[in-house]
């Protein structure tokens, strides 16, 4: 997808999550995607320019910087409280997901053509095995 850095056009792939999570981001923080982009890129040269030339600058990537950032951002976000919420620390880490399964119920009604489907679920439930998340994915 191109974005706008500064002013220049460029162009950035992510998975559609991340797009979606940096949609919520940017909402969040009263930014434009492009305008959280920009200042990401600032930071990371700003960073960049302190440590000095390095081995460890040298595969920086735009992409790679909004996803550590998506990633630190929402980290920091996390509480007890809402990892509770979520359904986090039973056991299974898939929980809200899109690597969630359904119960196999549901799978059986899928496949009878009743109940519900992978289109049903909300788009952080989708199973990344699904056509529609497979499509997007490859659409990014």
């Amino acid at each position: 997808m191109n974005i706008m850095i500064a002013g220049r056009r460029t162009s950035m792939r992510l998975e559609p999550t991340m797009w979606d999570a940096l949609e919520d981001i940017a909402r969040r923080e009263g930014l434009t995607v492009n305008g959280l982009c920009t200042l990401i890129k600032d930071r990371l040269d700003e960073q960049i320019r302190r440590r000095g030339p390095g081995a460890d600058n040298a595969e920086v990537t735009l992409t790679s910087a909004v996803r550590v950032f998506i990633a630190a951002y929402f980290r920091r976000a996390c509480t007890e409280d809402g990892h509770v919420q979520a359904g986090h620390g039973g056991g299974d880490p898939f929980v809200g997901t899109p690597f969630d399964l359904p119960p196999l119920d549901e799978l059986d009604r899928a496949e009878s053509g009743a109940g519900t489907t992978a289109a049903a679920l909300p788009p952080a439930a989708k199973p990344i095995g699904s056509s529609e998340s497979l499509r997007s994915a490859l659409d990014a």
